[in-house]
C-alpha cells in the first residue's frame, strides 16, 4: 500500500517518520512528497579515472566501495552564488553524486519503506536523480544520495535547499522487519557516503 498524501502528513505528525527539515505544504502531490536539493556534490575524478592508457578495474567480488571512493571521488565546486551547475552527460561522462537536503528516518517499527523517484518536471529535461537504487529501507535515517546522469542538452542552475529534486513515495511493509538495517549507509552526511 502506498501513502497518500494525508498518510505520509499523518506518519510525520505520530513520528513513524521523520523529514528534517519538515517539508513545505506545497512539497505535497497525492501520494509523494518533494525532497529538496543538498549542498554538496562529488563525482568520480576523471583526471585520475580519464587518463589514456590506463585501465581501472574493479573485481566486484572482492570491492570495497570505501576503499574506492576514498580513492576516487572528488568534491564539485558551487558557483560563487552558491548554485550547482548541472552540465550534460556529454561534457561531464560521469554521474554526479549529491545528497537531498533532508534527513530523512523511517523507523523500523513503522512498518515502512520509500522509493526516491525523479520529478516528471526535470525528467522531462533529461534529468536521472538515482541510477537502480530507489530503495530506501525501513530503519534508514540520513539524507539520502542521489546518484544524477543529465541526458538533456542544457546545463542546467540547481538551487542547494530550493530546487525540488526528487520525490518519496512511501510503501507499508507486511510486517515489521525481523532484523536490523544492514547497509554502510546509514547515517551518511556525504553524498559518497565518505566523511
Amino acid at each position: 500500500m502506498i501513502l497518500s498524501d494525508q498518510g505520509i502528513k499523518d506518519a510525520l505528525k505520530s513520528g513513524q517518520i521523520e523529514i528534517d527539515p519538515a517539508p513545505d505544504e506545497d512539497s505535497y502531490t497525492t501520494s509523494a512528497v518533494d525532497l529538496t536539493l543538498g549542498d554538496q556534490f562529488q563525482a568520480w575524478n576523471d583526471e585520475i579515472l580519464g587518463v589514456k592508457g590506463t585501465r581501472h578495474e574493479l573485481n566486484l567480488e572482492e570491492h570495497k566501495y570505501q576503499i574506492t571512493s576514498r580513492a576516487y571521488i572528488r568534491t564539485i565546486d558551487r558557483e560563487k552564488d552558491g548554485t550547482f551547475i548541472f552540465p550534460p552527460y556529454k561534457e561531464l561522462a560521469s554521474h554526479i553524486l549529491a545528497k537531498t537536503q533532508q534527513r530523512v528516518h523511517l523507523k523500523p517499527s513503522a512498518k515502512l519503506a520509500a522509493r526516491v523517484e525523479g520529478r516528471s518536471s526535470l525528467a522531462r529535461l533529461g534529468v536521472i536523480v538515482h541510477l537502480t537504487a530507489p530503495t530506501i529501507h525501513a530503519g534508514f535515517n540520513g539524507t539520502i544520495t542521489l546518484e544524477m546522469i543529465n541526458l538533456g542538452p542544457f546545463y542546467l542552475r540547481m538551487t542547494p535547499g530550493k530546487t525540488r529534486i526528487c520525490q518519496l513515495i512511501f510503501e507499508r511493509l507486511e510486517t515489521v522487519p525481523a532484523g536490523e538495517i544492514a547497509t554502510q549507509f546509514q547515517g551518511q552526511k556525504t553524498p559518497s557516503g565518505i566523511s
